[in-house]
């Protein structure tokens, strides 16, 4: 970060030397990392992993502190979210869901994936992310947005459906249209996994689907997730693996994208773009209103 001053700041390092040989500056208190005794019920160390997130605040800066790759494999992801609990420095929803990963790496019993959302507001496209939760059958959410409905939901919800109902009536209540929404798969709980995070599993197009149909994929996608688990798979093979497993399947118009793994293929009514490698634009994680 004081790199960052010394790099736009007019006065260069001088005033970051300045500010740091401060003796008389208020010391700034920084959260300390959710410590867990065993017998801890799931639920309150969600709620003090989501008190944690929301203490480091939002990054309204407008700079991005802590450079994400999303294809990064996992045991990566992680050394990143060990430097954010050093730094305590504010930041966004993207980074928050690494962050929920890390802290809910010894919740074993917790299956964690992530949820993405497209919305359109003021003629303009808007995209969040939060880190979908699933405990004893009952599903939640981890995350920060400048919305306080947009983030951390306890895990009550009896499907997956009503949780991303729940997200879409808090859009609207914020004057935005949900447009899509994307589910990964669940996320190994090894920290020195060489894994990938599978992010967009399901990728659901509202404009394209019923009401009805909507709520089928959703929990479609919630029963491919447990059928993972019982089986014993786990998360998504590396991308090396995936790249071996070509298919074209026949694909229907109202049926959502699918992302294709071993064992586990189905009809996708959306192709994938040709830049699908390219880098998302991180900094569209952000919802205006």
């Amino acid at each position: 970060m004081w790199r960052h001053v010394g790099r736009i700041h007019p006065e260069g390092e001088r005033v970051a030397r300045r500010i740091r040989g401060a003796a008389d500056l208020p010391k700034i208190p920084i959260p300390s990392v959710p410590a867990f005794q065993p017998s801890t019920p799931i639920p309150e160390r969600l709620e003090a992993v989501q008190r944690y997130i929301r203490e480091l605040q939002y990054n309204h800066t407008g700079t991005q502190f802590f450079e994400i790759k999303k294809s990064r494999p996992l045991t990566g992801l992680m050394d990143l979210a060990k430097e954010m609990t050093k730094e305590a420095l504010p930041i966004k929803c993207l980074e928050a869901v690494i962050l929920g990963i890390y802290l809910t790496n010894n919740m074993t019993t917790l299956d964690r994936f992530p949820i993405s959302f497209k919305t359109h507001f003021s003629g303009n496209y808007f995209r969040h992310i939060v880190l979908g939760v699933n405990f004893g059958g009952r599903y939640g959410a981890l995350g920060i947005s400048r919305r306080e409905e947009l983030m951390y939901k306890a895990p009550v919800f009896r499907t997956l459906s009503e949780l991303i109902f729940d997200f879409e009536e808090a859009y609207r209540r914020c004057w935005h249209t949900l447009k899509k929404v994307k589910l990964g798969h669940c996320v190994s709980h090894d920290p020195h996994s060489v894994e990938q995070i599978e992010w967009k599993h399901s990728i659901l197009d509202l404009d394209k689907l019923s009401r009805e149909d909507f709520r089928k994929e959703l929990e479609r996608h919630a029963r491919d997730m447990r059928l993972k688990i019982g089986k014993g798979t786990g998360p998504p093979s590396p991308t090396k693996d995936r790249k071996k497993d070509v298919s074209s399947p026949q694909r229907g118009q109202a049926s959502p994208h699918r992302r294709n793994s071993r064992g586990d293929r189905r009809p996708s009514g959306e192709k994938k773009p040709a830049d699908s490698k390219a880098m998302p634009d991180l900094n569209g994680y952000q919802i205006r209103v």
